[in-house]
């Protein structure tokens, strides 16, 4: 039997899915409508006129808003479907939900994860770095996550190719724990080819997106999945720069933005780092292992 608890955390989730999937509300918003309205549950009741003094919501953006809230109840039928695949929802109302992530300027109002519901109480280190790594890169990024795993840290990455799998690789060796944070929802991974490391990820760590499962990937929910790695991280370090997209970099302002420790290893002499030195409070070291930067954090 549902207890009640579990039937209001149900219904509000239910209610979030909606106006974040079919209303038009993204993080900031969903922390305004918080503030001014209180409880998710509160807009089942409101009215066009309780959100007159929302200047960014003209009158079709609130028919939109209200509109998505006659589909509640299908959200609650897919919740169901997803807890039937092992897939778990947090709210960031409910008390479990990561205070790393709740503090951040944009928090995710739904956390979707798979695997195993303790690896969140672990220390984490962010290792990101180019999907076109070369051989030095590779090296140190599973060099690196060894050596965390050994003196008890779990690696958060994105699952792409190129560095973020090398350092999930490198913490498996270790029988290490791992988060990895998606750009799209956990039952259509991306890259293809990475859907086996996602299966190792979560027998002992957890798979985390802020979208539904379905979702498909998006450069969007690339890019913003970078605040995520660095919210759950102690600290980021970018193992490789890129030479072309330079994505990697983005983990690197976020960590600036959140006063995260920042790092770099530089396995090859040729590739100019000198980008990340742009975002203001970022601190830069090169190093080349886990000693060099546990050894600063403390």
């Amino acid at each position: 039997m549902i207890s009640e608890v579990s039937q209001i955390s149900l219904k509000r989730k239910s209610i979030i899915m909606a106006i974040t999937e079919e209303g038009g509300v993204g993080p900031k918003m969903f922390q305004q409508l918080l503030m001014r309205l209180g409880p998710p549950e509160e807009l089942l009741t409101a009215s066009p006129a309780d959100f007159d003094d929302f200047p960014q919501l003209n009158d079709d953006k609130i028919d939109l808003l209200l509109k998505s809230l006659e589909n509640v109840d299908d959200y609650t039928g897919r919740i169901h479907d997803y807890l039937s695949n092992e897939i778990e929802i947090l709210s960031i109302l409910d008390d479990d939900y990561p205070e790393s992530l709740r503090t951040i300027d944009t928090p995710p109002p739904l956390v979707y994860y798979k695997g195993n519901k303790k690896a969140w109480a672990k220390d984490y280190i962010a290792l990101v770095g180019t999907t076109r790594a070369t051989q030095g890169g590779l090296r140190l990024a599973v060099d690196i996550a060894k050596e965390f795993v050994k003196r008890g840290y779990g690696i958060v990455s994105g699952l792409a190719a190129g560095i973020d799998s090398a350092a999930h690789l490198g913490a498996l060796k270790e029988k290490g724990i791992n988060i990895a944070v998606l750009g799209c929802g956990i039952l259509n991974i991306y890259p293809d080819e990475n859907s086996s490391l996602a299966d190792l990820v979560a027998e002992s760590g957890l798979l985390v997106s802020e979208y539904l499962p379905s979702k498909k990937v998006s450069k969007l929910g690339l890019v913003l999945r970078n605040r995520i790695i660095s919210a759950l991280s102690k600290a980021v370090v970018v193992v490789q720069v890129g030479d072309e997209t330079r994505g990697e970099l983005r983990t690197a302002a976020f960590a600036s933005k959140q006063a995260k420790p920042l790092f770099y290893g530089d396995p090859d002499d040729d590739l100019d780092y000198e980008k990340i030195r742009e975002w203001p409070g970022a601190i830069i070291r090169s190093v080349d292992s886990a000693d060099e930067i546990i050894s600063y954090m403390v």
